[in-house]
This record gives structure tokens, C-alpha cells and sequence, in this order.
């Protein structure tokens, strides 16, 4: 029996995300080395039952057919972005070309402070900046200025060689250092943030990575590996202003910062290991760069050290070695090369699920909880007579079941922030905001405990025991709203108002979790006491 299988014909259409992918250069669309036909296919591919990707492919350069655009010699004042959730600048031109015009960057601005999401990367030195070094946030978060700082003191990217650049090449499995290596079934091992929600001993409590970097199997710590990677980093000064064209942008609004959320290792190697490059010296970067402007009101931001991560070369191989059976298929070689690239892919994905405004999120989990009530795992399993006023034993191994449901489709943190943000938050935004230090791994810490925040061993059993909690009560409220996978189900589901349809189960099955937690640290507490009694009595 397939796992993931689901009730196809009551389930919600799909939110289509709209997303714009802007390059120039070189750069294609098509399935040359250089192009992104390969990420194009895995954004599009149809994995997810609530979401579905409708990409628009634009190209700075004159109209070639190599480019493969839908729309070329693009310019971002010509267009209309409010008609997608998402702009992704795949910059390749260098700082010899134009850059973008003030009335294009007022564009962009706009999209960005009007929660539009953006996503962009270029590769070493200037390559990228022309398109993307003075789009505000994204020209601060990943370096883009070479030789010279930029006009605003930006930083200066690293070189192209030399023992200082960003080489991230894993050993193939021929003698040396190539620069096709970049193509064989080999990637590059990250380091990921990681998020807790408390500050217990790391015996005791949690931990998460970023969203972007949450994986169906855990965190994702691959990615394409090349000689040569850009840099990602998070800026000192966050209080920048501009102006483009008559429209004032605050950089970071609130002063909220961007933050590296992996990194590249470098580890260092003779000359004589790499004939082409020479000496190289061991060095940690930032990898993969994100700003969450949804706490400030605007769009995220998410960057990238190299579009190497993202081009046909660096996945399916390099067309230029027909004879060698690695390079020639890339990722596709071998079974481990195989279950990396699924890991990479994961990562492409996530970057639209969380690029994505918060009304797009909102519409994602309605779906997702739809989907999951009908999967045949939690329908065969829900019990009849307690839809009405399920206890909280009944809560949490339905939501446990419901939560293993969305693991097939919704990454951990997507589940745990949707279920906070849209579960909790739809009974009441102000509880949300009071439980959220002791629930949301990725609110920043300010060091200090906050209202709400619950003492350090009950904290690092809160999130596993909220997030089964509601996600049971939320399906059992809509199972009891919709008993039967009818049409008219699905017609009318389309039509409701969620949080009032589930807020009531939601609130009940809260003050159940308030009441265990408050139980079970009087328990510890007794305990504490009880041993430290014990203790000084031995002394």
C-alpha cells in the first residue's frame, strides 16, 4: 500500500505559487551547462498535493534562442510583479555591464516591501553584481563587489584563485583536483544553523535547522560543490537608507538581521593536489544567506554563495566528458549520489515554500491539513465518538499520526511555524506572541527569558507536545465538520473560515497541554527537590 496515499478527488486544488526567475549573461534556461532547465523541472514537478509552482523564465539579454525566455531584454520597471509571490535573480554578468536603473530598483523595492520574496546568487568576484550588487537587502547579505568595496562600503568578494578562494571540490574518484569535479556524483558537506527552543543543556532540548535547510530525512547538509564559490555574510550596519527614483527603502526595518543559516568548509590542500589551481587554505564561509522580513512586515529575502548550486552542470553532469560514466550524469551516477541530489532538491523547494507571503503560507497549511485529514492513515484511524471532545491522550496520537502524515510533504519546520502561526495564532494572536519564545527554534534570543517563556526541561518537551496537540485537534475539528469525502465536501471547504471552524478545538486542546505542562513541572520540580534533599544530606 503506498504510504502517501490520499483521497485524490475530495482534495483542494493546489495554491499555485507564481515565480519570476530573472537571469542575464551567459546564463540560459535551456539544457546547456550553464543553464537552469534542471531546477526549472524540479520546481515545477508536481510532489506537492497543496502547492503547485508556475515558474516565468526572463532573460536581461536580446532575444537568442539559446536563452530559452519566455520574455527577454526584460526590465523590472516593464513588468508587472505584483502578478507573482516571488522574484529569483540568477546574476552572471559581471560589473562591466549595465546595472539595474533606479526606476527598476524602485520596482523591486516596492515588491520586496510589499511582502514579495527574493531569492539571489551569483558566483566569485563581481559575477552577479551588475543584476543584483544594489537591490537593497540582497546587496548586504552576499558579497558581489570585486576588486574594490562597493559604493556603499560593500565588501570585496573572493577571488577566483589564488589560496584564499572559496574552493569547495569534495575528492572524486580520480587522482587530483579538476574542475570537472564539480560534475561527478560528489557534493560538498554544509554545516547547518541550528535552532532550540530553549536554552536547556543540549541533552535536553531540541534542535532545528532553518527552514531552508530542513530535510525529509533531517537537515540537509549537501550542495553542489565548485572551485570557486561567492560568500554570504551578515552586515554590521543595519540602519541603511536609500532612495530609488523618489521611493524611500529602510533597509532592515526594526533593525532585524539577515543571518547565515549554513556554511562551507574548506579544508586545505597542497599545490600539488590541484596542478590547475595550486595551494589552497583551509577556511569556513557563509553558504546560504536569509533575512525573515515577515517579522517586519516585508518579504523574506534568501541568498546563495554560487549559482553553481543551481546549473545543469553542477547536477546531471558535464556534456564535454561523454566518456567518463560520473561526470557525464552528475548526481545520477550512483545511489549516493542519487539520495544527495534528493537532499538538494529539497532545498530548492523550500526556498519557495518559505520565500513565499504569509496569506501564500496561510493557504499552504489550510490545504495541507486538508489533505491530511482525508489520508487513509489518520481517516481510518480517527474514532467516531470523540470528534466531539477528544481528550488529550486522544489529541496527541492523532496529531502524532497527522504529523507523520505531513512529513511526506511539509517539512518539520514548516509544520511546527504553521501550526504555531496559524493554529495557535488563530485562536489568539497575542497567546501566540506569549507561547512563541517557547515554541519558535528561529525567534531570535535576546539573551534574556521572556513572558511565557517556561522553565528550561518543560520548554524542550513544549514544541513535540503543542504541535501534536493542535494538529490533533485541528483534523478533528474538520473531520467533525466534514464527516464524508464528498464533492459537496470539497465545494464547500473551499468556502470556509478556518480559524472559525477550528479555533474552538484549538483553544481546548491548549488549555489541555497548559494543565500537563503545569502537572508535569510539578513533578520535576518535586523531583529537583527530592534529589538536592538527597544530596546534601549525603554530604
Amino acid at each position: 500500500m503506498n504510504d502517501n496515499r490520499a483521497d485524490t478527488s475530495v482534495l483542494a486544488e493546489p495554491r499555485v505559487i507564481r515565480v519570476l526567475v530573472v537571469t542575464d549573461g551567459e546564463a540560459s534556461f535551456d539544457r546547456a551547462d550553464f543553464g537552469l532547465a534542471t531546477l526549472v523541472d524540479v520546481l515545477e514537478e508536481p510532489v506537492l498535493p497543496w502547492a503547485r509552482v508556475e515558474v516565468t523564465k526572463a532573460h536581461r539579454e536580446r532575444n537568442l534562442p539559446a536563452l530559452s525566455a519566455e520574455i527577454t531584454l526584460f526590465r523590472f520597471d516593464g513588468h508587472d510583479l505584483s502578478r507573482y509571490d516571488q522574484v529569483w535573480l540568477f546574476g552572471v554578468a559581471r560589473g562591466n555591464r549595465p546595472s539595474l536603473e533606479e526606476a527598476e530598483l524602485r520596482a523591486l523595492a516596492e515588491f520586496m516591501d510589499g511582502g514579495g520574496g527574493v531569492f539571489a546568487t551569483g558566483d566569485h568576484e563581481d559575477l552577479g553584481v551588475s543584476l543584483c550588487g544594489g537591490v537593497p537587502r540582497v546587496r548586504s547579505m552576499r558579497k558581489w563587489h570585486w576588486p574594490q568595496p562597493g559604493p556603499n562600503g560593500e565588501p570585496v568578494a573572493p577571488s577566483i584563485d589564488g589560496p584564499a578562494r572559496h574552493d569547495t571540490l569534495s575528492e572524486g574518484h580520480d587522482p587530483l583536483f579538476q574542475l570537472n569535479d564539480q560534475s561527478d556524483d560528489v557534493p560538498q558537506v554544509v554545516t547547518p544553523r541550528m535552532y532550540a527552543t530553549s536554552d536547556s543543556p543540549r541533552w535536553a532540548h531540541q534542535s532545528y535547522p532553518h527552514p531552508l535547510l530542513c530535510g525529509p530525512r533531517g537537515p540537509i547538509r549537501v550542495l553542489p560543490d565548485h572551485p570557486h564559490e561567492g560568500e554570504c555574510y551578515v552586515p554590521e550596519d543595519l540602519g541603511a537608507t536609500f532612495s530609488f527614483a523618489g521611493y524611500e527603502v529602510t533597509e532592515y526595518p526594526g533593525g532585524i538581521a539577515p543571518e547565515v543559516v549554513a556554511w562551507s568548509t574548506i579544508r586545505s590542500r597542497p599545490a600539488e593536489r590541484d596542478p590547475r589551481k595550486g595551494r589552497l587554505d583551509a577556511r569556513t564561509f557563509g553558504a546560504v544567506g536569509a533575512y525573515d522580513g515577515h517579522r517586519a512586515g516585508v518579504g523574506r529575502v534568501a541568498v546563495d554563495a554560487t549559482w553553481h548550486h543551481f546549473f545543469n552542470v553542477n547536477l546531471v553532469g558535464d556534456p564535454t566528458v561523454p566518456r567518463d560514466p560520473v561526470k557525464s550524469v552528475g548526481f545520477a551516477a550512483s545511489d549516493s549520489g542519487r539520495a544527495a541530489y534528493e537532499e538538494i532538491k529539497s532545498y530548492y523547494r523550500n526556498l519557495v515554500v518559505w520565500l513565499a507571503g504569509p496569506g501564500a503560507q496561510e493557504d499552504l497549511w489550510w490545504r495541507a491539513v486538508w489533505a491530511a485529514r482525508w489520508h487513509h492513515r489518520v481517516s481510518m484511524d480517527l474514532r467516531p465518538g470523540s470528534l466531539g471532545s477528544p481528550d488529550l491522550a486522544e489529541l496527541l496520537r492523532i496529531g502524532a499520526e497527522v504529523r507523520e502524515v505531513l512529513a511526506t510533504t511539509v517539512t518539520r519546520a514548516d509544520a511546527t511555524q504553521w501550526a504555531g502561526r496559524f493554529g495557535v495564532g488563530a485562536v489568539d494572536a497575542a497567546l501566540w506572541e506569549a507561547l512563541r519564545p517557547s515554541l519558535d527554534p528561529w525567534l531570535p534570543r535576546s539573551g534574556e527569558e521572556q513572558p511565557g517563556h517556561l522553565p528550561n526541561l518543560v520548554a524542550s518537551m513544549l514544541p513535540e507536545l503543542v504541535l501534536d496537540a493542535v494538529l490533533g485537534a485541528v483534523v478533528h475539528a474538520v473531520a467533525a465538520e466534514f464527516p464524508e469525502p464528498t464533492e459537496q465536501a470539497r465545494e464547500r471547504a473551499g468556502g470556509v473560515e478556518w480559524p472559525g471552524v477550528v479555533g474552538p478545538a484549538v483553544a481546548r486542546a491548549l488549555e489541555a497541554v497548559s494543565g500537563q505542562v503545569a502537572r508535569t513541572d510539578e513533578v520535576l520540580r518535586s523531583v529537583g527537590v527530592t534529589l538536592a534533599t538527597v544530596r546534601a544530606a549525603g554530604g
